[in-house]
């Protein structure tokens, strides 16, 4: 699986279908998941090695515009994110567990990637806010210091972000 992504999402299905089209032929990347999400919003998700995720993010930036509501590039992404997405990685439920939610497609994921990065934790799910325009959220588990310090790490990167929805005490 690729292992640096970029992530676009979009203010408009229609946009984001046609900016989708040209960054792939723009650049060298592999489409991993180009979806309508709730009305007026579309994702994509391309892989490959980071100058092209970056081409793609600077291709998308570009001819999307104002209709690109967010974008990041996640170099390094764990396998287990991409199958979280995609509904095949679910472990069993450890010890504890966080809830970490955001508005923001493109930061959720990467903040995913940071807790699992940053603490001995399993990603139980990675929902995208599909159908019901509300907040995106992922579940880890795992030993309670070890989820602790992955949500904090996590609210650390989405408040910085300013995609961080609630103020969160651990």
């Amino acid at each position: 699986m690729d292992s640096n992504v970029a992530i676009i999402e979009f203010k408009s299905i229609s946009r984001g279908m046609l900016v989708t089209d040209e960054i792939l032929k723009a650049s060298q990347v592999r489409l991993l998941l180009a979806t309508a999400l709730c009305p007026g919003k579309y994702l994509t998700i391309v892989g490959g090695d980071v100058a092209a995720v970056e081409k793609s993010v600077s291709v998308a930036e570009q001819l999307g515009g104002r209709h690109v509501y967010s974008s990041y590039v996640v170099s390094g992404i764990g396998d287990e994110i991409m199958d979280a997405i995609s509904g095949k990685y679910v472990p069993e439920i450890n010890d504890s567990i966080a809830i970490i939610e955001s508005q923001n497609m493109a930061n959720i994921i990467n903040a995913a990637d940071i807790s699992i990065d940053s603490a001995k934790v399993d990603i139980v799910e990675l929902r995208l806010g599909k159908g019901c325009g509300v907040n995106s959220f992922y579940i880890i588990t795992g030993k309670l210091e070890a989820v602790k310090e992955a949500a904090a790490n996590a609210a650390e990167f989405l408040s910085e972000n300013g995609s961080l929805p609630l103020h969160i005490k651990l």
